[in-house]
């Protein structure tokens, strides 16, 4: 086995194959992250489609520090995972004023965006999902309620 090294990037090792051929081995970096055994929420949240541009409803279970999707909730297997530890969620009012939904807030990942929308506890799917978050939210918009009584 050798490294070989070029200017695009890390050494990588190699190592002659049976045909003689140079190969690249990949080695993989596992990390392990413990899921909470318990539920933080579950229900039914609405996903806004990309391609089809309407919302779809799914089963969404959080479970620090993922949110696992389901279609129903008898549905045996999971259809996405989004890892809450690299995601960054969003929630603004100006945002449900510009897409003229209420409760929504937003779920970004490194690959893809997910908006989403709850018939109603916008703020305990917040808590959920993003503890730290929905604590800034309920302070901000109890000074702003306090601010509009002082007036």
């Amino acid at each position: 086995m050798s490294t070989s090294s070029s200017s695009d990037g890390p050494s990588r090792p190699r190592q002659l194959g049976l045909s003689g051929r140079v190969q690249t081995l990949f080695l993989p970096e596992v990390e392990e992250i413990r899921v909470s055994p318990s539920v933080a929420r579950k229900g039914y949240l609405n996903f806004l489609e990309e391609k089809k541009n309407e919302w779809v409803k799914r089963y969404v279970v959080v479970r620090r520090p993922y949110i696992y999707l389901y279609e129903t909730e008898r549905d045996p297997v999971e259809r996405g995972v989004i890892n809450l530890s690299t995601a960054q969620i969003e929630y603004h009012e100006d945002q449900q004023s510009m897409i003229k939904q209420a409760n929504t807030f937003s779920v970004l990942t490194k690959r893809r965006g997910f908006l989403l929308q709850t018939d109603r506890d916008v703020h305990e799917w917040l808590y959920a999902i993003n503890p730290l978050l929905a604590g800034q939210i309920k302070s901000k918009l109890s000074r702003r309620r306090t601010d509009q009584v002082a007036i």
